[in-house]
């Protein structure tokens, strides 16, 4: 259920939250699956005591990605493709 149609993105509202997702033509161009292996990412919260975080393994079939931290390479991560492209939650690029 769309909400609100913001610039570059819309506000859908799930259950009892607003989510902010980003639909911009370069979400479009360069958040492809295709496109996300070696890409950085900052996690705007810490997982396992870590912000920065780079993509190692993509599952397609399910859109499921893999990231490992930077500074740790030993502390892996397993995010939905929805989740990576909420910009409540991940930035791309190291910020």
């Amino acid at each position: 259920m769309v909400v609100a149609v913001l610039e570059d993105a819309v506000v859908v509202k799930n259950s009892y939250q607003y989510n902010l997702i980003m639909i911009s033509n370069y979400d479009k161009k360069f958040n492809k699956v295709s496109n996300l292996h070696r890409s950085k990412w900052t996690s705007l919260k810490k997982l396992n005591g870590w912000k920065h975080y780079e993509v190692v393994n993509i599952d397609k079939k399910n859109d499921f990605i893999e990231l490992f931290a930077i500074c740790d390479r030993s502390k892996k991560t397993i995010v939905n493709k929805k989740n990576l492209k909420n910009i409540n939650l991940w930035k791309r690029g190291w910020k």
